[in-house]
């Protein structure tokens, strides 16, 4: 799993209260009752219902299979298989569907089966005999779990089936989402009345965590492992998916289709999936198995663009795990309002529509690491599942730290680590707010594990784990761990047991501290040389609190640079304070601390200007130039730093260059001159659209007055990035704004992306009066979720700048992004917008409250005074009337985390 992107906000506006919106029945388009074309596909060739009579349940004696809630509670049951009949009434939003499931008692006999089965109605449950006989059986459905009575004992040597005939109705769901998982519904009808121009009609399920059992009946954990197969009806215009292979396909008479999809490996029920809408299907392959790329008919051109690398992963990941593949085939489709942002359902991951771009877009951000991400999950949370949502580091840790992975092969260990980097920072942003344990049995809802201390944290772990057991022996710790637990869950010690297997090491220590333990070290050192014994004297302490983290046990490489050479040795920091001492023949040059920059947590190594000198024309690694570049920054006026900050702009890693113009504005308003050049340069020819974008707004900087400068923005306009044709917009702008407005039109028509928001806030900026209807066109061209959430800010940015109406006229636009967008920090945007309006309403009324009181004092004509109280009443109005609005949002508005954001300004 992919979790959404977390966005940080300086305010929110308002509280809210969780509430299930309720849905109504209709008729569909071709005029035909809700109860449509799915009844007869439901309920053809199955036998009558069987009216029971009323049964006291309060006697019978259940196996407490609840307490599967507790990863120690024995298992009673076991599926080993499911075969499922799904049909769908579109407009109900329901799903008719007979499951048939084979089960067998673990070791104790029992006379009762306990199904996770939110939210259904229950037509039949029986006991599936010789000859397919069915035998009804006593029940009772709490509309979250089906109690079963079977009627008579089963041992461990007797697999039964049960039939069960039920209607399920994911808007009834109330289980609440999680920061990752916005909603637990695991059905969703996306149009399914086809009312939304902008949007196709689908149907799509989301199973983790625990939301399979919202359409299917099921043991729902993720140590459950069984076969299945589903038998999906729909119309014939739709194409569906589903895991492992589709054995048939069979046109029914009522314009229907049934799609056998069959999956003849274990997986875990919570990796059942569904998709079905009308997609163009892009057919690939690898090693002989399938390939498909599922999207929309307008991204079928950009379908190999996007996930084109896929048949390399599945071969670099096969290669370098040592394991192939080990699933029947493997699709990839784009379904549109997802709740998160990518599932690794077994062998047919889901991706939210963000992932569908122009070929334009893909140039400043692809999102090629959320492809590796849930690709890899297919070795580390499929093929071996986490024995329980405490372990899901298993599962979460490696899919992350496999982006680092294919970075690094991909595209060079550069890349990688700066992937890395972006981990690191974002664990220890997230460990402000909060230090856990990595494997916990503690959390309040299992929900709670999807941060960043299973994804990121997890992932550089892993990296430390790599880089003190070595490659080889790494690698063949995981082929280890994937052989021995195939195709069952594990827990963490499962893993530790495989690296211990291959090295022979007790790594008990190392498990210990960072996945049984909560925290990171933070050390200060003290490197200095000790003439009398020609020592470097390398002093570390460990100065994290006690409290919230351990003492650490710490092997660190030391590189050691010496009049231009570079030898390695490496050292253990095992206690609050550790100090070695290392042989040297001379006196080093820089003695670098965790020479791999491997280690989570904070080390501070001061290092003086010559070190950091040292450091930047020496190190071999992005990472000790990006260590080094800070003080070099720090101490530019210092003799011949300047041609230093010269060489960052041509740094052969983009993002030494992107880091070092973004810091450089002082450095390059007291050397003008010198650097115009330079930048100019990196304007037009740099290969990283990022650093050509930076550079043209520091021209833009560099040359207020300057017409020369113009034709260079003017040019970048023709950019193949949408960054960079947006940073040469505002550049034109800030120059010469006359001169932009020809070319604003002109893109209007054309513009995509960055470009857009540029756009969009030239016209905030300048009032230019008339372009709200464009504004809104706009926004339905913006796809990347956070260019969205910015675009909105825009659109009210402009609307403040109009004239009344035009605000006024405005607030249906933003009350439906509040309302109505699918992501909850698109909902959020308009909130602030509608926010932003109520506090200029109210500033309206305070303003004509204190005018109409000066004219009272000082006499004013009552008629005058009147008309200003109609003034003043009128704005209260409109005050009241987003008020309203507001409340409405805040009543009906149940995700998580806008819900957090807004209960934390004050609401109830």
């Amino acid at each position: 799993m992919t979790p959404q992107l977390r966005l940080s906000f300086a305010t929110a506006f308002l509280s809210a209260l969780i509430l299930v919106p309720s849905c109504k029945n209709h008729r569909d388009k071709s005029g035909k009752d809700s109860q449509s074309f799915l009844d007869s596909a439901v309920y053809a060739n199955v036998d009558s219902i069987v009216n029971l009579p009323e049964i006291d349940f309060s006697d019978m004696q259940f196996s407490d299979e609840s307490k599967r809630y507790n990863p120690s509670a024995k298992r009673v049951n076991d599926i080993l298989h499911t075969r499922l009949e799904v049909s769908f009434d579109l407009a109900r939003q329901q799903l008719y569907g007979k499951a048939r499931i084979d089960i067998k008692p673990y070791y104790y006999p029992t006379d009762s089966l306990i199904l996770d089965a939110k939210a259904f109605d229950v037509q039949r449950v029986a006991l599936v005999g010789k000859g397919d006989v069915m035998t009804d059986l006593a029940y009772k459905n709490d509309d979250v779990q089906l109690h079963i009575y079977l009627g008579k004992s089963f041992t461990r040597s007797e697999p039964y089936t049960i039939f069960i005939q039920y209607t399920a109705n994911p808007q009834r769901v109330k289980t609440p989402g999680s920061s990752a998982i916005s909603d637990a519904k695991g059905l969703y009808f996306i149009d399914p009345k086809d009312e939304d121009p902008s949007k196709p009609t689908q149907i799509w399920t989301q199973g983790e965590t625990e939301s399979s059992s919202c359409w299917f009946p099921t043991i729902d954990k993720p140590n459950e492992k069984m076969t299945h197969e589903i038998l999906i009806t729909v119309p014939e215009k739709y194409s569906t998916l589903s895991n492992g292979l589709k054995t048939l396909s069979k046109k029914n008479s009522d314009g229907t289709r049934t799609d056998t999809w069959k999956m003849d490996q274990p997986n875990a029920p919570y990796l059942v999936m569904m998709a079905i809408g009308e997609f163009a299907i892009v057919k690939d392959t690898w090693r002989k198995i399938a390939v498909d790329y599922y999207v929309e008919k307008e991204f079928e051109p950009y379908a190999r663009k996007i996930f084109g690398n896929t048949p390399e992963m599945l071969e670099f990941f096969s290669t370098r795990m040592g394991v192939d593949y080990p699933w029947p085939k493997y699709s990839q489709v784009v379904v549109r309002d997802y709740v998160s942002g990518a599932m690794e359902n077994t062998s047919a991951t889901l991706f939210g529509e963000f992932v569908q771009q122009t070929p334009a877009e893909m140039i400043d951000n692809d999102f090629e690491d959320v492809i590796a991400h849930e690709l890899f999950h297919h070795w580390f949370g499929d093929l071996v599942t986490c024995e329980s949502w405490s372990n899901l580091p298993l599962n979460e840790s490696f899919a992350t730290y496999g982006e680092y992975l294919w970075n690094e092969y991909k595209y060079g260990r550069d890349e990688a680590d700066h992937h890395l980097q972006g981990d690191l920072n974002t664990y220890i942003e997230e460990s402000f707010q909060k230090k856990v344990d990595l494997i916990r049995f503690d959390y309040d809802f299992r929900e709670d594990m999807f941060d960043r201390h299973s994804y990121q944290k997890g992932g550089c772990v892993l990296h430390m784990l790599r880089k003190y057991l070595g490659d080889e022996a790494f690698f063949e710790g995981l082929k280890t761990y994937l052989t021995d637990n195939r195709f069952q869950p594990a827990e963490i010690h499962h893993l530790r047991l495989a690296f211990e297997k291959v090295t022979g090491e007790d790594l008990n220590w190392f498990f210990n501290q960072w996945f049984l333990d909560k925290g990171h070290p933070i050390l200060n050192a003290k490197i200095s040389w000790d003439e009398a014994t020609s020592e470097s004297v390398i002093e570390v302490e460990q100065t994290q609190n006690r409290e919230s983290s351990p003492m650490y046990k710490l092997p660190l490489d030391v590189d050691i640079y010496e009049k231009g050479n570079i030898r390695r040795t490496r050292i253990v920091v095992d206690s609050m304070k550790t100090t070695i001492r290392l042989k040297a023949a001379v006196r080093p040059d820089l003695v670098l601390l965790d020479a791999e920059h491997q280690l989570l947590g904070k080390l501070d190594q001061h290092l003086t200007l010559a070190e950091a000198q040292t450091l930047f024309l020496q190190g071999k690694r992005y990472r000790d130039r990006f260590q080094a570049i800070d003080l070099l920054l720090d101490n530019a006026a210092e003799p011949g730093v300047t041609e230093l900050l010269k060489m960052a702009l041509r740094d052969p890693f983009w993002n030494i260059r992107l880091y070092s113009l973004n810091r450089m504005d002082e450095v390059i308003a007291q050397n003008p001159e010198d650097f115009k050049s330079i930048l100019m340069q990196l304007a037009a020819k740099d290969e990283e659209s990022s650093v050509r974008a930076a550079a043209l707004e520091k021209v833009a900087g560099l040359s207020s007055g300057d017409a020369t400068v113009f034709p260079v923005f003017e040019k970048a306009l023709s950019d193949s990035s949408n960054l960079v044709q947006g940073a040469a917009l505002g550049a034109m702008y800030a120059a010469d704004p006359e001169r932009t407005k020809d070319a604003l039109g002109k893109l209007e028509s054309t513009a995509k992306g960055d470009l857009l928001t540029s756009i969009a806030a030239i016209y905030a900026t300048s009032g230019t009066p008339g372009k709200f209807e464009f504004l809104k066109s706009a926004y339905e061209k913006v796809n990347n979720p956070n260019d969205k959430y910015v675009f909105i800010q825009v659109m009210g940015k402009y609307a403040l700048s109009q004239d009344e109406a035009t605000m006024d006229g405005s607030v249906p636009t933003f009350e439906n992004i509040a309302r109505k967008a699918n992501a909850w920090w698109l909902r959020l945007s308009g909130i602030q917008v509608l926010a932003e309006f109520q506090m200029r309403y109210d500033a309206k009324v305070d303003a004509l409250s204190s005018e109409i009181q000066t004219m009272i004092e000082k006499g004013t004509a009552v008629s005058i005074v009147q008309q200003k109280e109609l003034e003043r009443t009128a704005y209260k109005k409109k005050v009241t009337e987003v008020d309203i609005i507001l409340d409405t949002i805040r009543s009906e508005e149940k995700d998580p985390n806008l819900t957090r954001i807004l209960m934390m300004m004050g609401g109830h």
